[in-house]
């Protein structure tokens, strides 16, 4: 349950100039915490984002890109910085599992980072469990995979 009202939940494509602000704001974010030498998953044409509006802000977004039959990744979840602590992830996370429940996507994954402990928190609340690190992360010692098989029910 958010705190706020004039929540809005959008489907939008990579090339959005909202999504490009959120997803560069992110790696910037990114960049700050763990460098500049990360591993950069870049952003495929079939990843479907879903942006998140307050008041008409863009304020958040989710991608979900499908990898392969039934399973599909979650991509480049943000919320900006000062629109957290409201649970707008937790918004963004569930209409990203409806969704690909909708495109017959019946396990996500997804990776974070050590740092990162309120995703990880979120993620784990989520019923998401920790999995092996899946390329280009199998390599990187910050890198966290979890996945989560998805049901109707949610």
């Amino acid at each position: 349950m958010t705190l706020i009202d004039e929540v809005e939940l959008r489907p939008a494509v990579t090339t959005d100039p909202d999504i490009v602000t959120l997803t560069t704001a992110q790696q910037a974010e990114l960049a700050g915490i763990y460098g500049d030498d990360q591993p950069l998953a870049g952003l495929h044409t079939d990843i479907q984002f879903i942006l998140l509006l307050v008041g008409g802000t863009p304020v958040g977004c989710v991608g979900l890109q499908p990898v392969a039959p039934g399973l599909g990744e979650i991509k480049r979840m943000y919320v900006e910085p000062a629109s957290r602590g409201w649970g707008l992830s937790r918004l963004l996370l569930a209409e990203a599992e409806a969704k690909a429940l909708h495109l017959g996507l019946t396990r996500l994954r997804l990776e974070t980072g050590t740092a990162q402990r309120e995703a990880v928190s979120l993620y784990t609340h989520r019923g998401y469990t920790p999995t092996p690190p899946y390329p280009p992360f199998e390599h990187e010692p910050a890198s966290l995979c979890f996945a989560k098989e998805l049901t109707q029910a949610g």
